[in-house]
């Protein structure tokens, strides 16, 4: 008989100071926890994975306020192996400060480790990891609901919402697994298309981002003796104008190793700190990158080597169970100035682009 574990961890930090970290997918849509902001320091996240296009690398420098690191551009990243064999990240043209490495899969049972140098010359490396044997498998599955959303304004409504779900088998090995889920999303966003004499139709764009970014999903093999996960909660997401059009979520399991675990849990402890005065508070979130020349300085986010499997699904506006009202983007002879902004320029929408997934 399964075991089934329910896990999940949510972040809440509205009304902190904050400072953004990456997370390591696909678009690493930012995970915000409380702490006061530390600017002009550097931050480097990211994986080395057997999916070829999870193998992406983000480097910035934090600022003063809240607010995204601002992206570091012209950096040299290479990651190297155990048998000394180097390879070299390219900057992702239309998404600066994110290094990807091309057509690159990562070997279950290799060391990994990361150097990036920066365009002033200083050099920061990782803590060699070793990517688990095993990533497991996933199904997906999901359902919608409705209920309360407090909106930025601080306006409580009931609205509805895609809950996703996975069953999977943990990654069968003799020492304790460590696994880490998270979900993103990918939104096809047409802009509107004007009447104009030419017939001119206007290109679409795709949006990759984290679909729940406050949200952090962990399983502790040590803690939990368990052969798989039912009906885990991977993500909440609420049903807005993004879902007009197709909309896809892939769900990522990865496998990986004690420390990078342990990494997470401190952050989501400290994500979480809301208890009394008399608490014990969190020790300092360091991740596994130094300066070479200067190890005792504060060095943001973490690479890991992570074995990651992978289900992906999709929705069009048909599969949902209720009609959805907002058509922003349709053109209806209003002024060209009353449209929202994503329906005159699709790239003004943070992680657009006009390259379409291979698998879009």
């Amino acid at each position: 008989m399964n075991t089934r574990f329910h896990f999940r961890m949510l972040i809440d930090s509205l009304g902190f100071k904050l400072i953004w970290l990456f997370l390591f997918a696909s678009c690493l849509s930012p995970i915000e926890f409380p702490t006061d902001n530390i600017g002009d320091k550097i931050v480097v996240s990211g994986q080395v994975s057997p999916i070829p296009d999870q193998n992406i690398v983000q480097v910035g420098i934090t600022a003063s306020t809240d607010r995204l690191p601002i992206p570091l551009s012209n950096a040299v990243v290479h990651l190297y192996n155990d048998t000394g064999e180097s390879f070299m990240y390219t900057e992702i043209e239309s998404n600066p400060g994110n290094y990807l490495l091309s057509d690159f899969v990562g070997i279950p049972g290799t060391t990994y480790r990361l150097v990036v140098v920066t365009p002033e010359g200083k050099t920061y490396e990782s803590l060699p990891e070793k990517m688990p044997g095993s990533a497991g498998q996933l199904t997906t599955h999901y359902n919608f609901v409705t209920e309360e959303y407090t909106d930025l304004e601080g306006i409580i409504s009931q609205q509805p919402f895609i809950k996703i779900h996975i069953n999977t088998t943990l990654p069968s090995m003799e020492e304790p697994v460590y696994v880490k889920w998270n979900v993103d999303e990918t939104y096809l966003l047409s802009p509107t298309d004007f009447p104009d004499p030419f017939g001119y139709v206007p290109p679409p764009c795709f949006v990759v981002q984290n679909a729940d970014p406050q949200r952090i999903t962990l399983f502790n093999g040590e803690e939990v003796q368990a052969a798989s996960v039912d009906n885990l909660l991977v993500a909440s997401r609420i049903i807005d104008w993004t879902f007009l059009e197709k909309h896809y979520f892939t769900i990522y399991q990865s496998s990986m190793t004690q420390e990078a675990h342990e990494y997470w849990r401190r952050v989501n402890i400290l994500a979480n700190q809301v208890g009394s005065i008399f608490d014990t508070p969190p020790a300092e979130i360091t991740g596994n990158i130094q300066n070479v020349n200067n190890p005792s300085e504060k060095v943001y986010g973490y690479f890991q080597a992570a074995n990651q499997a992978y289900d992906r699904i999709y929705l069009l506006e048909s599969h949902l169970p209720f009609p959805l009202t907002v058509r922003d983007c349709n053109y209806d002879g209003r002024n060209f100035q009353d449209y929202p902004s994503r329906c005159l320029d699709c790239l003004s929408v943070r992680n657009s682009s006009y390259q379409r997934p291979s698998w879009f």
